[in-house]
């Protein structure tokens, strides 16, 4: 798996420079370069999350190395569909070196793959994990546009620009929300599967309950004409760190049941 992530952030760093330089020179030839270089590191990507999953027989979402990959992989995917989608080439800027980080610290906690305990071998083990990450990475989307927005609004930009970025972002939090509320359904009924209720009272899950909530009131505000503007996306890109709070600094400074 090492090999094929290597690749990709090379790829993806190749990318992220280039998408730079078109913006600096407005070149067609450079536009297309970084579109191709994204779909190769992506292409790399899937291929060892692949390799990944015929090595231990089971979806890469079993230890923090594994969800790291995973998370930074649905990362690009989505900011791939909203760039040959909607020919939008800014959030990457953000969406990118995220991901990159991301390979970086999973390849700082590499950990070998094996069968799955007992505990994991459910359908919605892997229902959850797959929904919450997407809802991640739909949430580091909404983090881009929202701090996109920002700075355009800080450089004066006109309006139909800007609500270009509000549109990126509150859709993917809508959209986010979606996925991360079948998550925490699916996570509840593996909870009661394996520890016989639908709750626990520990770190991870409060905290997961806390994204929810306050992604739900993101949401909501969205669709509130009077609250948008600089007020929601403050809050989308504070939201972005609870998440990242949820998802890492909940596994590397609390005890919980989640390895991830």
């Amino acid at each position: 798996m090492k090999p094929y992530l290597f690749a990709a952030a090379a790829l993806y760093c190749l990318g992220l420079f280039t998408v730079i330089a078109y913006h600096a020179s407005k070149s067609k030839p450079l536009e297309k370069a970084s579109r191709w270089l994204l779909v190769l590191g992506l292409l790399a990507h899937t291929g060892g999350l692949v390799q990944r999953v015929l090595s231990t027989g089971h979806a890469p979402m079993a230890s923090m190395y594994e969800t790291l990959v995973f998370f930074s992989w649905t990362t690009v995917l989505v900011s791939a569909i909203v760039i040959f989608r909607y020919s939008e080439r800014e959030t990457e800027l953000v969406t990118l070196p995220v991901s990159i980080l991301a390979i970086a610290f999973a390849l700082l906690n590499e950990k070998p793959g094996g069968p799955l305990t007992l505990i994991l071998r459910t359908r919605w083990f892997e229902t959850h994990v797959t929904a919450s990450f997407a809802g991640y990475a739909l949430f580091t989307l909404a983090f881009a546009g929202a701090l996109v927005y920002l700075i355009k609004k800080w450089r004066g930009r006109e309006e139909d620009e800007l609500r270009k970025f509000q549109e990126i972002a509150g859709k993917s939090i809508l959209w986010g929300f979606f996925f991360f509320s079948a998550a925490m359904f699916a996570g509840a009924v593996w909870a009661y599967l394996a520890w016989g209720a639908y709750w626990l009272w520990e770190p991870k899950v409060i905290w997961s309950f806390i994204v929810w909530f306050y992604f739900a009131g993101a949401m909501h505000a969205w669709y509130v004409k009077q609250w948008r503007g600089t007020g929601l996306a403050i809050a989308t890109i504070i939201g972005f760190f609870v998440v990242l709070f949820t998802y890492l600094g909940v596994s590397l400074l609390m005890k919980s049941s989640h390895s991830f």
